[in-house]
């Protein structure tokens, strides 16, 4: 195997392209993160047969779940529960609280007998049979998502969670991604993936998209970049891609050109975007 934060940005950088494709079918929320991809990376080195992504807004419990290394029918009973017990997660309050650091569960809860006497280690093990979990959060407070990885047996230890740490900024960006895309493939007028038709007419590739819907909203390179977790070259590269697809050579007209092509919606004139060129 090759070295995890390698494999774990090849995956970042090819996802994107993918998510956009008109083709795919995705989830009632759009475009997911690629559960089984991330696991067959990390599952092996962290010794965890399981991992669960979860979303989950915390004011209501409401939440979207992927399994990995599971039983897909086990998602209704994790759904369930993730409403009734989430105030009792460690790994949940954690992030709920704002802390997006990998932690295992033992720590979150305070230590191994919290850990011990917690409903949250009694029902997966009762689930499950595996006692153990660490959390890879992509995002806290009022939404909290993460990758939680189980195991039975010792606690994940500091070279797992180093692990997480260097992957993690990777699979943040992603997830940005994701949710941008998601809006994009969700926004008004995208009918039955028109929007995404559209840009594959024009050759834009996923993470062209992303910048795309970006420009539409005023942002400068810097901010693209911090937003999509990548390089402001990146950036300019992608931007100049863009332009040479839609047939046009600044920001703005970028964006009148998009939403005239149908891939973006339309917006009145008095919201049309502006921005450095």
């Amino acid at each position: 195997m090759g070295s995890p934060a390698q494999e774990i940005t090849d995956l970042v950088v090819a996802a994107p392209d993918g998510l956009a494709d008109p083709a795919r079918r995705d989830g009632p929320d759009g475009p997911r993160l690629p559960v089984d991809a991330v696991a067959a990376v990390l599952c092996p080195r962290l010794d965890a047969p399981a991992v669960v992504l979860q979303r989950t807004r915390w004011h209501t419990g409401e939440s979207e779940i992927s399994v990995h290394g599971a039983d897909p029918g086990l998602v209704p009973t994790l759904d369930a529960v993730t409403r009734r017990m989430r105030h009792r997660h460690p790994l949940m309050v954690a992030n709920a609280c704002g802390d997006l650091t990998p932690l295992t569960a033992r720590t979150a809860a305070g230590g191994s007998l919290a850990w011990r006497r917690s409903p949250a280690r009694a029902f997966l093990a009762d689930l499950s049979g595996w006692d153990q979990q660490v959390s890879l959060p992509l995002r806290g407070g009022a939404e909290v998502s993460a990758f939680v990885f189980a195991r039975v047996g010792p606690d994940f230890g500091p070279r797992e969670l180093a692990l997480l740490s260097a992957v993690q900024p990777a699979l943040r960006a992603l997830d940005r991604h994701v949710r941008l895309l998601a809006r994009w493939r969700g926004g008004a007028g995208n009918v039955a993936g028109a929007a995404a038709g559209s840009a594959r007419a024009c050759g834009l590739t996923g993470r062209e998209v992303g910048v795309l819907q970006c420009l539409a909203e005023g942002l400068t390179a810097a901010a693209i970049a911090h937003r999509l977790g990548c390089s402001v070259r990146t950036v300019t590269t992608h931007t100049t891609s863009l332009h040479r697809g839609l047939g046009v050579h600044d920001r703005l007209t970028a964006v009148l050109e998009a939403q005239r092509r149908g891939v973006l919606p339309a917006v009145s004139p008095a919201t049309t975007p502006c921005g450095r060129r």
